[in-house]
């Protein structure tokens, strides 16, 4: 049996025994996230103080969502020692400390009297600090400038958003509740004859560059309207408006164009930085909702989560 003393024999019988240790044992499974149907009525509730409104299917299938992803981010932070020499939540849980024990020990001592009670784990303000620093640390994490080609990329898929409103320039002769004759006399003028024929109105006659929110705001619906579908150069109406009756000489219509992607190129870098910061958050909730059990007492979630 010598053969049991040789150093490769030895060797051969160290790594399968570091092979099971690492690849054959089972890996200890994580703390499930647990979301109780206690805990969905109180979401519901909340939600109803917040807003007014009961909480449909969708909004708790949302809210429960947004409890799995603080959880998620929150137990993160933790692992990455996001909690150690954090400032507020240092000062926060020293406060709380004082208010429990009405103790006026030095803030060492209560900060670590606090932990030991498990207050930087269960303590709500100091989940929310590490949420949001999570969420901060994760967005901002490789964050850079979009190249040129990229940004020209974005813009062009985003254009119309850029585009600024129609605009349409028109003249318009008013007549209070009954002065239907004034308005005919007028249509047999010309744009700026017609305007002696009517009374005088808050606006002036001749209307330039009207976006259609600014017409309908002035001259109410149906003017905006009629505006915005009939042909120019010739008279409509009379229309109706909250004051009177309206005769209408559309003059030309500006349509609006996008502006060069170098006059919005800032707001443009600042989009795609924000949009990209989603995304960035929105990876890190998918890696680590891979790495966690759920247990959700939620039909409105599952039933979203199986569409």
């Amino acid at each position: 049996m010598r053969w049991l003393r040789l150093p490769l024999v030895h060797f051969l019988a160290g790594g399968a025994a570091l092979f099971w240790l690492f690849h054959a044992r089972p890996a200890e499974q994580p703390a499930p996230i647990v979301v109780t149907a206690a805990d969905v009525e109180r979401l519901r509730l909340d939600y109803t103080r917040e807003t007014g409104l009961p909480a449909t299917s969708a909004d708790e299938a949302a809210l429960v969502d947004r409890t799995i992803e603080d959880e998620l981010l929150f137990r993160e932070a933790v692992a990455r020692g996001l909690d150690r020499n954090d400032r507020s939540v240092r000062n926060w849980l020293v406060e709380q400390m004082r208010v429990l024990t009405d103790d006026a020990s030095d803030a060492e001592r209560l900060y670590a009297r606090a932990r030991e009670l498990g207050l930087d784990r269960t303590d709500l303000v100091v989940r929310r600090i590490l949420v949001q620093k999570m969420r901060l640390l994760a967005s901002r994490t490789g964050e850079r400038r979009p190249t040129d080609a990229e940004l020209a990329e974005f813009y062009a898929a985003r254009r119309e958003e850029y585009r600024p409103p129609d605009r349409v320039t028109f003249w318009h002769v008013f007549a209070r509740p009954g002065g239907e004759t004034a308005l005919a006399r007028a249509r047999a003028d010309t744009p700026e004859g017609a305007v002696r024929h009517g009374d005088s109105f808050a606006v002036p006659p001749h209307v330039i560059a009207y976006s259609a929110a600014q017409v309908e705001k002035v001259f109410g619906a149906e003017i905006a309207q009629a505006v915005a579908r009939e042909e120019p150069r010739t008279w409509i109406g009379p229309l109706t408006s909250p004051y009177g009756l309206h005769l209408v000489w559309i003059e030309a219509r500006e349509p609006g164009t996008p502006p060069p992607l170098a006059a919005v190129r800032e707001r443009l870098v600042e989009r795609w930085q924000d949009e990209q910061r989603t995304l960035r958050v929105g990876a890190l909730l998918q890696d680590l909702a891979r790495r966690y059990p759920l247990e959700v007492e939620s039909a409105a979630w599952r039933e979203r989560r199986a569409s």
